[in-house]
């Protein structure tokens, strides 16, 4: 009865080899003296002979599901679909334990029964089988899984744990972040090395040897040596755990990777090669654009609108624009005006009238307009824009705020035939997080009027009305969903640092993570969906500044790790390409409506800010939606 408390699911991943998984798989698992609550066959090929299979092989009292591999392709992507769907479909993570089956390995009748006596009895979170490894004509040869599970153990080599030997508690899969879908190979090794680092993992073997693990040369293999799979996973294997490596230990891995597989380390990874200079765009025609920035200040966080200001205020002498205007709309509590916010647009005024002054040949200066919370009401008193609250006194939400914002932007552009409006979050800054082709990280500001020009002529074409832009450093998200793989990294870098002599400078990885960027546009988010081969590869601490030592880096950590509770990107932020035309890749950038040009300024009017209300609660993406 003890037992039974413990529910078990099998997971099978296949792709394309269904003669193996109805001769192996499918029958030891029929065949089993305790029979598992739910089977889970993942397939990772496009055919359809495995999904006929299934459906046709049912044993009795168990349930059984089949689906395609949702997440990027390969073993560790496929049994990661398995595990989400035990997870989605009611799997209970202290209770259901997961046994994990290659399609071309068996399983002997009392392997469940065997692994699951060891769960109720011993109270076992993780449990590991004895196995045979069967080549071709030679005698099976006898494999015993680890006594204790140490991490260093399989920073070397693999001990004994080979997939269709482990039994896991979801729970544990769980928190150790499941397997890592970024490595062709070498998963099993990576899995055991985060689930023994877990606080209070119970971990045991079984004396009974109850697989057979199939190791033949005569078809191909993820561990055939000199196969383009081994090797890559070697190579990302290595990039990911040599850091914390002894040198006895990396001296080790490299002899018995090369040994057993033909491997050698490659050449220290470049990131994407990109042009250092912006691509050639069209000549400038017609007249000057004149630029009209809308911005909605938060009173309560006044230091982020006074940096944008400030940045705007570089934009005042560009001689290819021929005006800027500034348009400010106060949003906070109460119903008088914030002196500080006025105290702030009157510092601005008076700069832009001194760029006029000394420039008025070449543009009209710049100016910046207050909407305080004074004139908003009285104009929506009138009927002449929403109130949205402001009458009683509450702080604006995102959507009326918006809307309120665009009301009064089409008033001020109807004057001035032919501007670009630009919508600008108050906490953005006018210096994008730009990588170079070395990798490296630095701020650069754009230079905007020659993108007006291209934006309007492309405009005037009937290409598009509004062009939604990029973001860059931290993402505009909830904190909550970029936390995760943040302390992937903050954990990967601090057991680097630990090895490294901390008086020597900080090795520069940034190429290392460039390329892991390239490609990508989610590897900074917990909860992607459609790139998933980045939440377990870490994104390594570089270099401050040039000389930066491990002490001084690991200090710098120290003081900052805080920050990522605050939605600060410290390891992965957001970074555009250098040299890359931003118009050629409107839809594969970071785009948010916070940072949005407005060429048909009719849009602004007819399209206001709607916010859909989900529980009574309003969603928070309206300007997307817009």
């Amino acid at each position: 009865m003890h037992i039974r408390k413990t529910t078990v699911a099998v997971l099978v991943a296949t792709a394309d080899r269904p003669t193996l998984l109805t001769s192996r798989a499918l029958p030891s698992i029929t065949e089993q003296s305790r029979p598992p609550d739910r089977v889970v066959v993942v397939d990772d090929s496009t055919a359809d002979a495995a999904e006929r299979l299934i459906r046709d092989w049912r044993p009795p009292g168990v349930d059984v599901g089949f689906l395609r591999n949702r997440r990027t392709k390969g073993a560790a992507g496929a049994w990661n679909s398995g595990i989400d769907h035990l997870l989605r479909t009611g799997g209970e993570p202290d209770r259901l334990h997961v046994a994990i089956l290659d399609d071309d390995d068996r399983w002997g009748p009392r392997h469940l029964e065997a692994c699951l006596e060891a769960v109720g009895t011993r109270g076992l979170d993780v449990v590991a089988a004895p196995f045979r490894r069967v080549e071709e004509g030679t005698a099976p040869r006898l494999t015993l899984p680890p006594l204790n599970l140490d991490a260093a153990d399989f920073l070397v080599g693999n001990p004994g744990i080979q997939g269709s030997n482990l039994v896991v508690r979801l729970g544990v899969l769980l928190e150790a972040g499941l397997f890592d879908e970024s490595l062709a190979s070498c998963t099993d090794r990576d899995l055991c090395i985060r689930i023994a680092e877990l606080p209070g993992v119970r971990y045991g073997v079984i004396s009974e040897t109850t697989v057979d693990h199939f190791a033949c040369t005569s078809r191909p293999r993820l561990s055939t040596p000199g196969s383009a799979a081994k090797r890559e996973g070697l190579d990302r294997f290595c990039r990911k755990h040599s850091g914390r490596m002894s040198e006895d230990q990396r001296k080790e891995f490299k002899d018995r990777a090369y040994r057993y597989f033909g491997w050698t380390e490659p050449k220290a990874a470049t990131g994407k090669a990109v042009s250092s200079s912006a691509p050639p765009r069209s000549s400038a025609s017609g007249p000057a654009p004149h630029l009209i920035v809308g911005v909605i200040a938060d009173t309560e966080r006044l230091e982020n609108v006074d940096g944008l200001l400030v940045d705007l205020r570089g934009l005042a002498g560009d001689p290819e624009l021929s005006g800027l205007d500034v348009l400010v709309l106060e949003n906070g509590r109460g119903r008088a005006p914030d002196r500080s916010l006025r105290g702030l647009v009157e510092r601005e005024r008076m700069e832009g009238s001194r760029v006029h002054l000394v420039d008025r040949a070449r543009m009209e200066g710049s100016r910046v307009h207050l909407v305080d919370r004074a004139r908003h009401t009285e104009d929506a008193s009138n009927g002449l824009v929403l109130d949205g609250g402001a009458g009683k006194g509450r702080k604006l939400a995102i959507a009326p705020a918006r809307t309120i914002l665009q009301s009064y932007l089409y008033a001020f552009a109807k004057r001035r035939p032919g501007a670009v409006v630009w919508i600008v979050d108050d906490d953005m800054r006018l210096d994008p997080l730009m990588a170079a082709d070395d990798g490296r990280l630095a701020r650069r500001r754009p230079d905007i009027a020659p993108f007006l020009h291209e934006l309007r002529r492309r405009h005037a074409g009937g290409e598009f009305d509004i062009v939604i832009g990029a973001y860059t450093g931290a993402p505009p998200l909830p904190f909550a969903a970029t936390v995760r793989v943040q302390l992937v990294d903050l954990a990967a870098s601090l057991r680097w640092l630990a090895g490294q002599d901390p008086r020597a400078p900080l090795p520069d990885r940034s190429a290392e993570n460039a390329a892991l960027r390239s490609g990508r546009r989610d590897y900074y988010y917990d909860l992607s969906r459609k790139e998933t081969d980045r939440l377990e590869t870490p994104f390594w601490i570089v270099p401050a500044f040039p000389g930066e030592t491990v002490g001084e880096a690991f200090e710098r950590i120290s003081t900052t790790a805080e920050r990522l509770l605050a939605g600060e990107q410290i390891f992965r932020p957001l970074a555009g390409e250098a040299g890359i035309d931003p118009l050629d890749s409107l839809d594969k950038g970071f785009q948010r409506g916070g940072n949005t040009f407005v060429l048909d300024i009719e849009a602004l009017r007819l399209a206001p800010n709607p916010s859909p209300a989900v529980g009574g609660r309003p969603s928070r993406r309206s300007d997307m939606i817009w």
